[in-house]
């Protein structure tokens, strides 16, 4: 609960830092790509948090890793992480940091789970309900789960929609036993 809070600080103040410098995309797109190349190069995270290499081998590690993705804002936040031994906290604090730019472009991170595989035009259409259900952009990610036999599920921050036969089919067994 505690690295959740601490998460949020940080994802709030880079969020704060790139709208005042009109970087947030360049920040969104950063954070992804550092957070790629971690996740492929497992010792990097090591290498930043060993107490023996000297800062500026740090900064020039953090700035390789960003590659084109650099910037002075996203460059120094992610060294103050090194710095405060918080980095391993990045994965939560870039979930937290999507999260406040979607908020503010008016996006909807969805999960929709579906029986079959969708063609693209299924998923566009699929889409378009939902941005004019919700009133704001969509953005999904869309999984296959056999079990529900037929139908599909969307997941938003705030609702479940069950249109799945499973789900159908558990709702008419509870109303049969009331």
């Amino acid at each position: 609960m505690k690295d959740i809070v601490v998460a949020k600080k940080y994802a709030q103040a880079l969020f704060d830092e790139a709208q005042v410098k009109n970087e947030l995309r360049a920040a969104q797109q950063g954070l992804e790509e550092f957070i790629r190349v971690a996740r492929l190069r497992s010792s990097l995270k090591q290498i930043l948090e060993h107490p023996f290499i000297v800062a500026e081998e740090k900064k020039r590690m953090i700035r390789s890793t960003l590659g084109e993705y650099a910037t002075p804002l996203l460059e120094r936040f992610l060294y103050l992480l090194v710095s405060k031994r918080r980095l391993d906290l990045l994965f939560l604090i870039a979930l937290e940091f999507q999260e406040d730019v979607d908020r503010f472009m008016n996006v909807q991170s969805l999960r929709v789970r579906t029986a079959f595989a969708m063609s693209e035009a299924q998923k566009s259409e699929l889409q378009k309900k939902l941005e004019a259900w919700l009133k704001s952009k969509v953005r999904m990610d869309v999984q296959v789960d056999p079990q529900l036999i037929g139908g599909l599920i969307v997941q938003t921050r705030d609702y479940v929609i069950d249109q799945s036969l499973k789900g159908q089919l558990k709702q008419l067994q509870q109303q049969l036993t009331a």
